[in-house]
């Protein structure tokens, strides 16, 4: 074998296996943080709401008039039918599905609600057209059919739920929370609690934490609402958030 082709093929195994190891670690990385993201149950919230579990991850479902409201629609399509059903509740009765940001976590599911409107705000539109992405060579591309876009001056009421969204960038361009009625804040991958406090996301897996930081700063205060209710540590009602510190 000739000495160049040879310095070239050494060059190349190098770099492979130097991106395997750093693959790897990634992934302890990422198995150690998701571990300590201690979802809630599925389970009844009260008459009208209720928490779904999957993986690491939680969804929640209101009861309007008629039908459902979904906020983000979990990692797996079979799993998250099977968490629907220990609750007795069909995926066509949901018909409008409102998602925090475009993440795998929070649309993993989407396919069972063929009769939702799925909604997000304008701004993650560009996370699902591969315009911008968390790790530049890493286009995400939608797969979920058509959704409407949203902004934060938007007067929304589905079903008879009234809804505000807040955007909230630095996790995603688009990462938002929503306000639902005047009792409930949703936070998905934004405001999260952790050892009494609240704080940000995990900065691995956030595209700018210092913008989250800031962006969070304009959500009304939880102790405002008598439910927050997160996507990665279940949800506190208002007598345990009184006890909670503010990052």
């Amino acid at each position: 074998m000739k000495k160049p082709l040879k310095i070239v093929l050494w060059s190349f195994g190098i770099v492979i296996g130097l991106l395997i190891i750093a693959g790897f670690l990634f992934y302890l990385k990422f198995k150690s943080i998701t571990k300590e993201m201690i979802a809630a149950e599925t389970a009844a919230i009260n008459d009208s709401v209720w928490c779904i579990k999957d993986g690491f991850a939680n969804a929640y479902l209101f009861k309007g008039k008629s039908s459902y409201l979904l906020i983000d629609a979990g990692m797996n399509k079979k799993k998250f039918k099977a968490q629907m059903e220990k609750i007795g509740i069909a995926p066509e009765q949901v018909t409008t599905l409102l998602l925090t940001h475009s993440d795998t976590d929070h649309t993993g599911a989407i396919p069972l609600f063929t009769n939702a409107t799925v909604y997000m705000h304008r701004e993650e539109e560009q996370m699902i057209n591969g315009t911008k992405s968390k790790i530049k060579f890493l286009k995400s591309s939608w797969a979920y059919g058509p959704y409407q876009l949203l902004t934060d001056s938007d007067s929304l009421v589905f079903d008879g739920l009234k809804v505000k969204i807040i955007l909230t960038p630095g996790h995603t361009e688009g990462s938002s929370c929503y306000v639902i009625g005047d009792d409930y804040l949703l936070t998905g991958d934004n405001l999260v609690y952790k050892d009494g406090k609240y704080g940000t996301f995990v900065g691995l897996f956030n595209m700018d934490t210092p913008r989250q930081k800031e962006s969070i700063k304009g959500l009304p205060a939880p102790s405002n609402f008598r439910y927050l209710l997160t996507s990665h540590h279940g949800y506190l009602t208002v007598s345990q958030q009184e006890k909670v510190i503010r990052k």
